[in-house]
Parts: C-alpha cells; sequence; structure tokens
C-alpha cells in the first residue's frame, strides 16, 4: 500500500456541507457547489472537514455528503474526505463504508485534545495501515492536541500517508512542515489570512472554507504569487484580510465557525440555502445587513445585488 494521492496546488476549498431546512444533506445543493467552484478554479476539494460541520453530522448524514460530493466531482479535481470522529470505531466503520467512492485520499481530525502524542502517532499509523486510500494527517489548534514538526516527520515515512493539512498560525513551525513536502508526502496551510505568507514559505497550496463563498478572492492571491507580481499579491491578501474582518463578531462568538457567513454569502449567490448544522444559528437581520455592507465594500464577488 503506497500514498498515492494526486498533487494539491493553488486554492483548496474547505467545501461547505449544504443543508435543506430540516436538516437533511441537501444533495442537489452539494453538486451545484461542486460546479461553481470547479467552474471558479478550484484546485482540489476537502470535503467534511471542521469548517464543513462535520462534528455536527450524523454517521449516516456524512455518508450522504460523502456520495453527493463525490458523484459530483466524477473525479475532476483532487477530493480529500474527512472521516474524523470521535469514536475509532466510528472512523474505521466510515471508510469502510466509503471505500467504494471516487476520491484521492482520506483526512482525519483527532477530536482527543487530551491525547498523548505517542498515542496520536499510534492514532493515525493505526488508520493509515486500515484505509484502502490514502490518508492525510490533519491538524488544528481549535480542535485537537497541537503537534509538532517532529511529530509530522516521524509519521511521513509511513507508506499510506500523504500528506498533512497543518493549520496553525504559528509561523516557523509553518516554515519547518512546509520544509518537510517531498514526492508522496504534501503539506498544505489553512489560515487564509497568512495565505500569502505561506506561499512565500513554499506552500504549494492553501484551504480554506472561505474559498467555498469567495473563491474569487482566494485564488485572487495565488495567481498573482504564481505570477511574480508580489505587491499586487501582498495588496489583495490585505484586502481580504480587511474584508474578514468586516464580518459581524456577534455570529462569531456564537458558532466560532463561519458556516452561516459562508452560507449566506453562497445564498446569496444562488448556490444554497443559508441553514447551518445543530449546533449553530443562521445570521439574524442586523447581521445579513453588516455581510452585505461588507461585500459591497469589498467589490471582489460579482453577480451580486446587494442593495
Amino acid at each position: 500500500m503506497t500514498a498515492d494521492c494526486r498533487l494539491l496546488e493553488g486554492v483548496v476549498p474547505v467545501l461547505e456541507t449544504t443543508l435543506t431546512a430540516d436538516g437533511a444533506i441537501d444533495e442537489a445543493a452539494q453538486a451545484r457547489l461542486v460546479e461553481f467552484l470547479i467552474d471558479a478554479g478550484a484546485a482540489g476539494f476537502w470535503a467534511l472537514g471542521t469548517g464543513s460541520e462535520d462534528m455536527n453530522l450524523s454517521f449516516d448524514k456524512r455518508l450522504t455528503a460523502a456520495r453527493a460530493v463525490a458523484g459530483a466531482n466524477g473525479g475532476r479535481v483532487p477530493l480529500i474526505m474527512g472521516a474524523g470522529f470521535y469514536c475509532l470505531d466510528d472512523i474505521l466503520a466510515f471508510i469502510d463504508a466509503t471505500a467504494d467512492l471516487e476520491f484521492d485520499a482520506y483526512h482525519v481530525m483527532p477530536y482527543h485534545p487530551l491525547l498523548s502524542l505517542g498515542r496520536l502517532d499510534w492514532f493515525y499509523r493505526h488508520i493509515a495501515d486500515h484505509a484502502p486510500k490514502p490518508l492525510w494527517l490533519y491538524t488544528s489548534g481549535n480542535w485537537a492536541r497541537s503537534i509538532t514538526p517532529a511529530f509530522v516527520a516521524g509519521l511521513k515515512d509511513h507508506p499510506n500517508i500523504a500528506g498533512i493539512k497543518f493549520s496553525s498560525s504559528n509561523a516557523p513551525d509553518q516554515i519547518k512542515v512546509i520544509g518537510l513536502a517531498e514526492p508522496g508526502f504534501q503539506v498544505i496551510t489553512a489560515v487564509v489570512k497568512q495565505f500569502y505568507a505561506c506561499l512565500c514559505m513554499g506552500s504549494a497550496a492553501g484551504t480554506t472554507s472561505i474559498a467555498s463563498a469567495v473563491p474569487e478572492a482566494v485564488i485572487e492571491i495565488y495567481e498573482l504569487f504564481k505570477a511574480g507580481r508580489h505587491e499586487e499579491a501582498l495588496a489583495a491578501q490585505h484586502a481580504l484580510i480587511a474584508f474578514l474582518d468586516r464580518w459581524p463578531r456577534t455570529i462569531k462568538q456564537d458558532n466560532f465557525l463561519g458556516a452561516a457567513e459562508e452560507k449566506y454569502i453562497l445564498s446569496l449567490r444562488g448556490v444554497c440555502d443559508e441553514y447551518v448544522t445543530s449546533y449553530y444559528r443562521t445570521l439574524d437581520d442586523g447581521e445579513k445587513a453588516a455581510m452585505r455592507a461588507a461585500l459591497k465594500d469589498f467589490g471582489k464577488v460579482p453577480g451580486l445585488a446587494l442593495d
């Protein structure tokens, strides 16, 4: 078994999980979102991650979403599918239930913030040994125990571990982990406010749920960087940060994740409805007005009627 996974290069949106009013997976909207993002230039998809509200979705809902995303993508761009449950038995069962779907690899967030690094090493090796597709490591200080560059280096040579999504704002650790990338082991970053900086440090790809809602703004940074237009890329990064800083803090305090804001933008774009998973709430009228004002001033999201 070897970690044979297509390269991720560019902007890889964390896919929103689209829902109906009663909380079911909206499979038609999920397909529209995939088409919308491929048309926008997405370099791949990170499905059923934290930005996809995975921790709020039942096993059956995740399975429905996985089938909808894989079917809509049809192998056109690399697809990394989430299998991160609190219970290890559920992780292994989900891997078995999705083994026949068309996607490149699994990713797993270890939702156990107090496990030792030794147990996390065992955890990832156990899953990688079981999985019929390659496995990506996935870390975020918001959800799991922080891992060190040395920890990543110790796992990167496992024959069925394909890479890591290193979601950390710690620049010294970012550059060390990015430096571990080599053929057979990929490294992507995930802090959108540091996307330009991570590209400068050598990251080949960035993933963020923001790119599900406003892919053009994130892709612009990448394309300017690749063209060597660094001043413009940095200006585009600053503009994106200023836009994100306009998002209402009240919804962030309630939900933490940005799913409600991002799905509201997507609803304005005619892609999906604004419904979020059980723990979270949608935006109120004042927050929606603030989002529309921020979008209007940002001016980088085409086709919106905001007045």
